[in-house]
């Protein structure tokens, strides 16, 4: 998950946290030519989130974060990480969902099957609004597991001379059923 958060993080939720929660909220305003720049009320608005502590000394007598796009939200915040892991958590299911269930739908399931009794009326959107509806709820359920494979927390690994080839091909999961099912014949 770090991939695609990263990914993710890269190409669209860098600029959209840059919008949504500009790092000039909460630098003080600049003073440029004798001229003090106020926040718009957006910038006021935002300026009342939690943020983590901000370098403002860094900015001192520099007006370019106030102007240039960036977020107060660094991307090691936990609070952006748990938002972005739950956009892109909605995204994929949603995504995934609607791809697997269409072609089923069209190429596999057998559409005779509508004309039983027993087959309810709105059955199919019943199935989808269903669906829908457990989706947040298992985006919760996985949220922490998510967040703790970002966090560092999970037991890959980048180097397989780490740990060996061994355990490589062991830590699978298909590979370990495969295992099982061939030394319980």
């Amino acid at each position: 998950m770090d991939f695609i958060l990263e990914v993710a993080d890269h190409f669209v939720l860098d600029n959209l946290y840059a919008k949504i929660v500009p790092a000039a909220a909460f630098l003080p305003p600049p003073t440029i030519n004798g001229t003090v720049w106020e926040r718009s009320p957006w910038q006021h608005l935002v300026s009342h989130l939690p943020h983590p502590p901000f370098p403002y000394d860094v900015y001192r007598g520099n007006p370019e974060p106030f102007f240039s796009p960036v977020s107060a939200w660094p991307r090691d915040y936990i609070p952006r990480q748990c938002l972005s892991l739950i956009i892109a958590t909605l995204v994929g299911v949603h995504l995934l969902y609607f791809l697997f269930s269409t072609f089923s739908y069209y190429f596999i399931f057998d559409h005779a099957m509508m004309k039983h009794p027993r087959f309810l009326k709105n059955q199919v959107r019943q199935e989808i609004a269903m669906s829908l509806r457990s989706f947040p709820v298992m985006m919760l359920l996985t949220l922490p597991w998510f967040e703790g494979e970002v966090l560092g927390y999970s037991k890959l690994y980048d180097n397989v001379d780490e740990y060996g080839w061994a355990w490589f091909f062991l830590s699978i999961p298909a590979y370990v059923h495969f295992f099982n099912f061939v030394i319980r014949r």
